[in-house]
């Protein structure tokens, strides 16, 4: 990968950042107190390094974070469009404060894709792509929670891989049931045992 790339996305994640909270004054007014603390994100296999400016707004950063932020990659497409969706499953480490102070940021900075889309495309455009983008999210959790439905009921009923949940509530039953009846036995042949002459 070119040298440059990491440069250039820093940049571009800084700007749409700083776009964002522009819009919203309590973002800058909570980062405000953070200033000269930075941020590292971490979504594998990149890392960024934001760090926070004397007026609450996102700059590029460098040197080590005083929070490191790993996200789940497989999230981020889904962060275009709902930028909390990002936020969960994070891990945080570094200052408990600041790690704070900035996810509650990142989690409720609102994108607004169309907005942005407009700029570039025009406003008809921009919407019928964010509704075509949101629609295709849409159909792809839906058919990935079919094919995973359908995955279970094939290896629980037509396979017999896995058994239903009642089948092993019914089975472990049996065995306490099994294991009760055989301590009772016990007991019995004990008591018999002693009753015999020597």
């Amino acid at each position: 990968m070119p040298s440059f790339l990491p440069d250039l996305a820093l940049g571009a994640v800084v700007r749409l950042l700083n776009r964002l909270a522009d819009r919203e004054t309590w973002a800058q007014a909570t980062l405000r107190p953070f200033a000269g603390r930075s941020a590292q994100l971490e979504a594998a296999p990149f890392a960024l390094t934001l760090a926070i400016d004397g007026d609450g707004r996102f700059a590029t950063g460098s040197g080590a974070p005083d929070v490191t932020i790993a996200i789940d990659a497989a999230r981020l497409p889904a962060a275009l469009l709902d930028p909390q969706a990002m936020m969960r499953n994070v891990r945080l480490s570094g200052d408990a404060e600041f790690a704070q102070a900035l996810s509650q940021v990142l989690q409720r900075l609102r994108p607004e894709p169309e907005e942005e889309l407009a700029r570039v495309v025009g406003d008809a455009a921009a919407v019928r792509i964010v509704g075509f983008l949101r629609s295709a999210l849409a159909q792809a959790r839906e058919g990935g929670a079919r094919l995973a439905g359908h995955a279970a009921n094939y290896l629980v009923a037509e396979n017999a891989i896995l058994a239903r949940g009642s089948e092993v509530e019914r089975f472990a039953r049996e065995v306490h049931a099994l294991r009760d009846a055989v301590e009772r036995l016990d007991k019995r042949l004990a008591v018999l045992q002693g009753r015999r002459p020597a």
